[in-house]
């Protein structure tokens, strides 16, 4: 069975962010903007997402009981904001990244504002999924042929229960097979869709 939508209303922009959550978005905005003004090399698929609606749509998640554990993976994690947001709400939290300097960066910054949450990198496509290697040939800003980083996690994708990803426009399924096909039942994925807000599934 396909994952199903679980709708989150708009209202959520209304939620208040705890004081904690507030100066790690404001730090990381501000580490950012310096990180690509200081960066010659232009990395073409990073794009920093709206994270105070995603600080808000976690919060949404936890006051509607919806999570069956406490395990967050952040797929194309950049600065790692969300997985650090997800850290600061005590869960059990790790980034996974192509781009080596952005895992650099998400670490440092982890580690500054004193956060537990972890990133690696490499890809987050399982290879014994062959489905999804094949699906993967059409996506422009996914990179499958780096190795994947579970087993230096010390943790498989259906080991997770909550999955946070910014997928470019159209390439959404994408990560929603990987979700679809490896991910434990029960389990969630958040997405950021620009203008049209926070997506959310589980998995059935």
């Amino acid at each position: 069975m396909s994952p199903q939508p679980i709708r989150i209303p708009s209202d959520i922009k209304n939620l208040p962010h705890s004081a904690s959550a507030s100066h790690l978005i404001d730090v990381s905005n501000e580490r950012i903007e310096a990180f690509m003004l200081s960066d010659d090399r232009v990395i073409e698929n990073f794009v920093p997402c709206d994270f105070h609606l995603l600080d808000q749509a976690l919060s949404w998640i936890e006051q509607n009981h919806l999570l069956t554990g406490r395990r967050f993976c952040e797929f194309g994690s950049g600065f790692g904001v969300a997985a650090m947001l997800a850290a600061a709400r005590g869960m059990e939290s790790v980034g996974i990244e192509i781009e080596s300097s952005l895992v650099d960066q998400a670490n440092r910054l982890s580690e500054e504002l004193g956060l537990s949450s972890k990133f690696y990198c490499g890809s987050f496509v399982p290879h014994d999924i062959s489905e999804i290697i094949e699906i993967s040939r059409d996506v422009e800003h996914v990179d499958t042929s780096e190795s994947e980083v579970y087993q230096e996690i010390g943790l498989e994708l259906d080991d997770f229960d909550l999955f946070f990803a910014f997928p470019w426009p159209g390439e959404e399924h994408f990560f929603e097979s990987v979700f679809a096909a490896g991910a434990a039942v029960n389990s969630l994925l958040l997405t950021y869709r620009g203008r049209n807000g926070m997506h959310l599934l589980r998995k059935t």
